[in-house]
């Protein structure tokens, strides 16, 4: 098992919860899709796991064991010396990414000469292979550049370079293609595949369109509210979906719609999350519902609900 997250729990200020015990596991080679609406609490995940939460946000329970070591127990020197070099990390905004003050080639140096000894014309050598590879043209012209004289599109490739250029073992990318044209985001997005099938790189590629996932994910995990609430094979969830929410999902995916209900947590639990917290928008929901559902599974297809139906479509 490459990253095994278990009951990961994160606190706002005054207590809030806004993880409420996240599980998932990502297998060496495989890409697993964190899919969800907007604050389910998807990039809040990565975020932890990395050791990136900015305060007051702050891990309060559960463990994330990369190669079996706990991220989350790491000392800040140790967690830093993974992040980059065995763990390659693709935020939304690029531009957040790059040091403004540094040429692009330069921090591509940079990122190498980090986490190892390398001979600087090696690295400079390497910059160069990976941008070339990244689809970016005139790699040594565009070395020499400045991340604001690159447009959004080449930023992104450069941001994925960066990640990829110590050659990790797994990929988080965390809606890696977030302001940028359809055209330009498929691009992005096969290049991704591309690469994290050819390095054999296990990842996770955080989302909120289902579509990516039915197309470049191997296994995914449907978040809600704080809590991963269906995991398992895409092709399994995408055909049988187990929980209330998947299939709602699904079928506003297919007709264009939103998914009823309210779904403004302010980053947040909502006040259901005593129980299921999906219970105030579900037409299935019962009295049942009020106590917190287990996680129940059939296989390696699983699901957080009283109700789970893993035999319909």
């Amino acid at each position: 098992m490459l990253l095994d997250v278990q009951d990961l729990r994160v606190d706002l200020a005054g207590n809030t919860q806004a993880l409420a015990g996240v599980s998932f596991r990502v297998v060496k080679g495989r890409i697993l899709g964190l899919v969800g609406e907007h604050k389910a609490g998807k990039s809040l995940t990565a975020s932890a796991i990395l050791g990136l939460l900015q305060p007051p946000a702050r891990v309060v329970g559960g463990r994330a064991l990369f190669e079996g070591q706990d991220l989350l127990r790491m000392s800040d020197a140790d967690l830093t010396r993974v992040r980059g070099a065995r763990i390659g990390f693709v935020v939304q905004s690029g531009h957040t990414t790059l040091d403004p003050n540094t040429r692009v080639g330069a921090q591509l140096v940079r990122a190498q000469s980090v986490h190892r000894p390398i001979v600087p014309a090696e690295a400079a050598w390497r910059a160069e292979t990976i941008m070339s590879s990244m689809g970016i043209p005139e790699p040594r012209l565009r070395a020499e550049a400045w991340p604001h004289e690159l447009t959004p599109a080449t930023v992104q490739r450069v941001v994925l370079a960066l990640a990829l250029i110590n050659e990790p073992q797994l990929l988080i990318a965390d809606e890696p293609t977030a302001g940028l044209d359809i055209t330009t985001q498929v691009q992005i997005l096969d290049l991704l595949y591309m690469e994290l099938r050819r390095r054999r790189i296990g990842g996770v590629l955080i989302t909120r369109d289902l579509g990516v996932v039915a197309q470049y994910c191997d296994d995914v995990g449907v978040v809600y509210a704080g809590q991963v609430v269906e995991q398992g094979p895409v092709t399994q969830v995408f055909a049988r979906p187990a929980h209330p929410f998947t299939r709602a999902m699904l079928a506003t995916m297919q007709e264009r719609l939103a998914i009823a209900g309210d779904r403004n947590f302010g980053g947040a639990l909502p006040p259901a999350a005593q129980g299921c917290p999906y219970q105030p928008r579900c037409g299935e929901a019962t009295e049942r519902c009020a106590v917190a559902p287990p996680l129940v599974g059939a296989g390696v297809h699983a699901a957080r609900c009283h109700f789970a139906r893993f035999g319909a479509a």
